[in-house]
């Protein structure tokens, strides 16, 4: 048994039952009163119900081919934390469009897309989602890591964004030990990374185009210069978050072989103000 895959069975996969605030009124562009960087995030978060869901449904599609107990446990652990991250953006996209936002749009043209996607084969589907839960966790990483970026941030955003990203880690190779039991196609997994990447980004520019359009604002010259340093900057999310993708074309790589696991660890002290929030 290779290190990585070791440290993929160690981890304790715990779904948390949360209770952000949703209710409480936001700034309309709420994430650093910037709106290039609150349309990415409002965009994320529209993607992240439906899309969450089709992740649980593709590694569910194997459930009947796994055999290994602690690979099943961690698969409930998956499911169970996926379900709760897809309530709790619902609830915050509602917030969203509340303000004017059309969420609902985006919401629906996903919805569409998840059930063209779900035409494809399972292997196809499960390759997606092992491509996508290595985004938000290199995501995941950059945001533990730098959690001061999400300072001037609404507060439910941010305690919800740090959440979520603690469960990413935890489950990140939940579906590539799916995948690489059942699937083991080093050439699709490298391929479908390329492809869903690419999708990805410009669906986010669309939707934040249709958001930005919905409010008649045009970003101010600060306002671009501001969310070019946030995302690609010397400590930019987005180029961090390369740096991420880059490692996952190596042949023979598992998610385990980056060590995110000290950010994770003892989360609880470090966001005490988010661990309060968890219900019983």
């Amino acid at each position: 048994m290779t290190d990585a895959k070791k440290k993929s069975e160690q981890v304790d996969i715990k779904p948390r039952r949360m209770d952000f605030d949703t209710k409480v009124p936001m700034d309309t562009f709420a994430c650093n009163n910037n709106s290039l960087i609150s349309t990415f995030f409002y965009a994320l978060s529209a993607l992240f119900p439906d899309g969450e869901r089709f992740f649980i449904h593709s590694v569910r599609n194997y459930r009947a081919d796994i055999k290994d107990e602690k690979l099943k446990e961690q698969i409930r652990g998956f499911i169970g934390q996926e379900a709760h991250h897809g309530v709790s953006h619902e609830a915050l996209n509602q917030a969203i469009t509340d303000m004017g936002f059309p969420l609902d749009r985006i919401v629906g043209k996903l919805h569409k897309r998840v059930e063209f996607l779900k035409k494809f084969s399972r292997e196809r589907q499960l390759a997606l989602t092992v491509a996508m839960e290595h985004f938000t966790a290199s995501l995941a990483e950059f945001l533990l890591k730098n959690p001061d970026i999400l300072d001037e941030a609404d507060p439910t955003i941010r305690n919800m964004l740090l959440w979520h990203a603690v469960e990413e880690i935890e489950h990140k190779a939940v579906a590539f030990d799916v995948f690489r039991e059942h699937v083991d196609d080093e050439f699709m997994r490298k391929r479908v990374m390329v492809i869903s990447m690419i999708s990805l980004f410009s669906r986010l520019a669309v939707y934040q185009f249709w958001l930005l359009r919905s409010q008649r604002h045009f970003p101010s010259w600060r306002e671009w210069k501001e969310a070019y340093t946030f995302f690609w900057g010397k400590k930019g999310v987005l180029r961090d978050n390369i740096k991420g993708l880059a490692k996952f074309f190596r042949t023979g790589f598992h998610p385990w072989d980056i060590d995110q696991n000290y950010l994770i660890e003892d989360w609880e002290k470090r966001f005490p103000e988010i661990a309060s929030l968890q219900v019983n």
